[in-house]
């Protein structure tokens, strides 16, 4: 659903009516309001690591996604919130070298060292930085990638898609708060809001279906990563192994 077909929803779950408000009218401006604040509440809902809010760098607007001589800092994308996992970089001869992440405190216990490891640095209101071992001479022109957590999409117009599983959750939550039969917020249409919201965090951490979450063996499993050793995959060699 866009932001007008969720907004549209609530304007009949509270006037049952057939004639929407438009966006330039004062309800919708509210409605929009709100709508933001359900998309924080559902973001941030009982510390739920939604799988909707994962993405790749590759699929990112902003950020940087390939490597130049002699620079190890890189920007990330605006939405960057934490890693989900290890970067990988790409050489024009199709060579993935895996980098592994480190922790920032945890990094300076490396300062001597060659390995392919890197951090990220940074915060929400500064940004977000990619930063390589400086000791390592990464291929230049290389492509990065890596797996990141964003932040929830904020709306802004009509057009605009959100990243909830259940938008309906979001037509209940704006009714909720924009109802008149309430002086603050009409606890049935929120009970609905929280009954679909808790619904999502049951679907989301369900898993795949008929796919086992067990992992036989994995890159740290594997005689070393990076650079000419286990775990650099080639055309001819595509697991690395």
């Amino acid at each position: 659903m866009t932001e007008n077909d969720i907004i549209d929803n609530s304007f009949y779950i509270l006037e049952k009516d057939s004639t929407p408000w438009n966006e330039g009218d004062d309800e919708y401006t509210t409605a929009r309001g709100f709508l933001n604040l359900g998309v924080q509440f559902w973001e941030h809902y009982d510390n739920t690591t939604w799988r909707e809010l994962w993405k790749l760098l590759s699929g990112a607007s902003s950020g940087d996604s390939s490597l130049s001589a002699s620079v190890w800092t890189y920007d990330t994308p605006t939405d960057f919130v934490r890693p989900g996992g290890y970067v990988t970089t790409t050489d024009s001869a199709g060579v993935v070298t895996f980098w592994k992440v480190l922790p920032p405190e945890e990094y300076q216990k490396y300062a001597d060292s060659t390995a392919n490891i890197c951090y990220f640095s940074g915060n929400a209101s500064s940004g977000h930085s990619l930063n390589f071992n400086p000791n390592t001479t990464p291929s230049a022109s290389a492509t990065i990638e890596y797996p990141y957590y964003k932040s929830a999409t904020q709306s802004s117009a009509t057009s605009t898609v959100l990243e909830p599983g259940d938008p309906n959750f979001l037509s209940y939550f704006i009714a909720s708060h924009m109802s008149e039969s309430s002086e603050s917020v009409d606890a049935d249409l929120f009970t609905i809001a929280e009954g679909l919201l808790k619904q999502m965090k049951s679907k989301n951490n369900s898993g795949v279906w008929g796919v086992p979450s067990n992992i036989e063996d994995s890159l740290e499993d594997l005689v070393g990563f990076g650079t000419g050793g286990v775990g650099v995959a080639t055309s001819a060699n595509p697991t690395g192994r």
